[in-house]
C-alpha cells in the first residue's frame, strides 16, 4: 500500500492501517531507534512520515548567547540530519513547547497521526524498552497508536518487520489490536501470530487450604471451556482479517507469556486497558509490564469508539 492509498479496515474491531506517521525525535540515540521503528513500519505500510523535534518555549528562560533562533536551527539541523541517515522522504517539523508530550500530542492531532513511534528512557538496559516520564505522560492524552522502540534499535538498520504478534483476550480493545497488526502484517507479507491468552490466576478469596485445593478444581473446570470460547474467537477474528497468521491459545500470566513471545518477534501489538477515556492509550497490568521490561518493539492500540 502507498501512502496515497486508502487503508481498508480488516476483521472484527476494524482499524484503519498505519497510514500517517509521527515520530519523536531529540538529540539522543534513543530519538533514533524511534526514527529506525518509524521506518521500519512504514516499510511495511507505506505510511507517510513525520519527524518532530521540540524545543524550550520562549517563556523558559535561555542563555542570551544561545537565542531562540538558535535552538529553532539545532532542531531542524537534527531531523534533516535524521531524515538524510535514516528516513529519505520524511517530512520535518520543529515545534515549541515547555512541556514534550503535550507538544508531541499536538503535533499528532494537528497532523492526524495514526501513530505516535518515540523511544525508550536511557535508564533503559541495551535490548529493552522501558518507557520514561514522558512517555508515561503521554499515555493518557495520545490520541493515537503509540510505539516504543527498544534502547539500541537503531544498532540494527535495515531490518523489517517480518513476524508481528499480538496479545489477544477477546475483548473489544484485543479486536482493535488483532485489526491493526493484521492490517500491519498483511500490507507488510509479515507472518502473524496471535497469542490468545487465558489468565489462570486464582482468585484470592482467603480460604484455607483445604478449600484452595477445591477452588482449584472448580477453577480449572471454568478455564478449560474458557480457553476453548477464546481459542475458536481468535481463530474466526484472524480469518476474517486475511492475514498470513497461527493461534496459539495459552494459559498462564498474560505478561509473562507476552514478554517470552517479544523474543521470538519484531513488533508486538496490544490493546489499552477496558476502562477510561475512549480513543486513548491506557495501560492495564499487562501493558505496565510490557512497556517496562519488553525486548521488542511495542505498539499500544488506543481503546476504541463504541
Amino acid at each position: 500500500m502507498t501512502a496515497g492509498s486508502s487503508p481498508q479496515a480488516v476483521g472484527p474491531g476494524a482499524a484503519r492501517s498505519v497510514a500517517r506517521i509521527a515520530i519523536g525525535i531529540d538529540g539522543h540515540q534513543e530519538g533514533r531507534d524511534a526514527a529506525v521503528l518509524g521506518t521500519m513500519i512504514a516499510g511495511a505500510t507505506g505510511a507517510e512520515l513525520l519527524l518532530v523535534a521540540v524545543h524550550p518555549d520562549p517563556l523558559v528562560v535561555v542563555p542570551a548567547e544561545v537565542g531562540w533562533s538558535a535552538l529553532h536551527k539545532q532542531a531542524e539541523d537534527l531531523l534533516r540530519e535524521t531524515r538524510e541517515s535514516v528516513a529519505p522522504s520524511a517530512r520535518i517539523v520543529v515545534e515549541t513547547d515547555w512541556s514534550v508530550p503535550r507538544a508531541l500530542g499536538r503535533v499528532v492531532a494537528r497532523e492526524h497521526r495514526d501513530l505516535l513511534v518515540v523511544g525508550s528512557s536511557r535508564e533503559a538496559t541495551e535490548g529493552r524498552l522501558r518507557i520514561g516520564t514522558r512517555t508515561r505522560q503521554l499515555l493518557c492524552h495520545c490520541p493515537c497508536a503509540l510505539a516504543v522502540a527498544p534502547r539500541g534499535l537503531s544498532s540494527a538498520p535495515g531490518r523489517r518487520l517480518e513476524r508481528i504478534a499480538v496479545g489477544y483476550d477477546g475483548g473489544p480493545e484485543a479486536d482493535a489490536a488483532l485489526a491493526l497488526a493484521a492490517s500491519i502484517a498483511v500490507a507488510g507479507h509479515a507472518r502473524l501470530n496471535v497469542m490468545a491468552v487465558v489468565d489462570d490466576t486464582i482468585p484470592d478469596v482467603g480460604w484455607s487450604q483445604s478449600h484452595h485445593e477445591s477452588l482449584m478444581t472448580i477453577w480449572d473446570q471454568v478455564l478449560v471451556p474458557a480457553a476453548q470460547t477464546l481459542g475458536a474467537n481468535a481463530h474466526a477474528a484472524v480469518e476474517a482479517t486475511g492475514a498470513d497468521a497461527s493461534v496459539e491459545v495459552r494459559r498462564g500470566r498474560p505478561a509473562h507469556l507476552l514478554r517470552e513471545l517479544c523474543d521470538a518477534v519484531d513488533l508486538l501489538v496490544i490493546g489499552s486497558r477496558r476502562w477510561g477515556a475512549v480513543a486513548r492509550v491506557l495501560l492495564g497490568s499487562t501493558g505496565e509490564a510490557l512497556l517496562r521490561d519488553a525486548s521488542c518493539p511495542v505498539l499500544v492500540v488506543p481503546t476504541p469508539e463504541a
